[in-house]
């Protein structure tokens, strides 16, 4: 009971955490450039994560050795998940943001094992992606076509969208491929972890160079750079280490029915703060949300009769 009360409570945690720092995103760090937010927030993340795995005695080095080519691959899918949401979080709303990356996730995921014949296109499984897909087209119409809660050039609007778009098809295959690594090499969480942000790091601290290099004292003040580290940590730190511990506490299962309500979160928050002047859209993430939800039940009740989902 009390394993299951401490797994509740972490989720609940990840939830809130990934809510409020998405947001937090949207609101504050706008002006900062894309690539200098994606890099000091995720190199914090990557050097408690590579500290911690030395301290518990791993060897971070080990999977790069023996996975060289799934290392390399999951980097490639960091960059576009993480840097990609960061950019699209600057963008767009939050829950806009946060509703369109779930749900093309689960749709990246379907399409791999399709592809790789685990599972029938037939099945409801697939039921619940055309469900989360035709939400998804209505809610990115009706942002189109509807004022926000924030005022967004159209440019910018259309970037975000596709942003979100392309990160959570690449969040949704980091999932499978790193499920897959997982099984094959029997690895823990934290080798998973200390190994998968060497691109983007690379990539982002690249990117922003130019800002960095001409950049005035003003525009990294001790307290913009302490901020970052904090967003680290509401944003990456805390909600790695919690979805784990849930997952180990509640199962999979029940965390992919709860994790969905992220954008809602997200929009309870962006309603106190600003207020979306019309419903349709508020709807529609909510409407997303519940697709979500009600694939991954179909998900667990498609397993539980032992019909192949992997």
């Amino acid at each position: 009971m009390k394993a299951l009360r401490t797994g509740y409570l972490s989720i609940a945690v990840y939830c809130v955490s990934t809510a409020l720092s998405a947001v937090w995103v949207t609101f504050s760090f706008s002006q900062i450039s894309g690539a200098a937010l994606t890099f000091i927030t995720l190199l914090t993340a990557f050097v408690i994560f590579f500290g911690a795995h030395l301290l518990s005695g791993g060897r971070p080095s080990r999977l790069l050795r023996t996975h060289l080519a799934d290392v390399v691959i999951l980097n490639v899918l960091t960059v576009a998940a993480w840097f990609f949401m960061f950019l699209a979080l600057q963008r767009i709303e939050a829950s806009v943001e946060s509703a369109i990356y779930q749900g093309c996730v689960p749709v990246a995921v379907l399409v791999c094992v399709v592809y790789t014949r685990q599972v029938p296109f037939q099945s409801l499984r697939t039921l619940g992606c055309v469900l989360i897909s035709l939400c998804l087209f209505g809610l990115v119409a009706a942002r189109i076509t509807t004022a926000g809660a924030i005022v967004i050039a159209p440019a910018r609007l259309y970037a975000g969208i596709a942003l979100a778009t392309v990160a959570g098809l690449a969040g949704g295959l980091y999932v499978y491929w790193s499920g897959k690594v997982v099984r094959q090499s029997q690895c823990a969480t934290l080798d998973i972890l200390s190994n998968r942000f060497y691109l983007l790091l690379v990539v982002t601290g690249a990117t922003g160079y130019a800002q960095f290099s001409g950049a005035t004292a003003e525009s990294f003040a001790p307290a913009l750079i302490g901020k970052l580290v904090l967003l680290s940590m509401v944003s990456v730190v805390i909600p790695a280490f919690t979805l784990q511990h849930a997952i180990g506490s509640l199962g999979a299962s029940r965390v992919s029915i709860i994790t969905p309500f992220v954008p809602a979160l997200a929009l309870v928050v962006e309603q106190r703060l600003a207020g979306w002047p019309s419903p349709v859209v508020p709807a529609l993430i909510v409407a997303t949300c519940v697709a979500i939800v009600l694939s991954n039940v179909w998900l667990t009740v498609q397993a539980s009769a032992k019909i192949p989902v992997r």
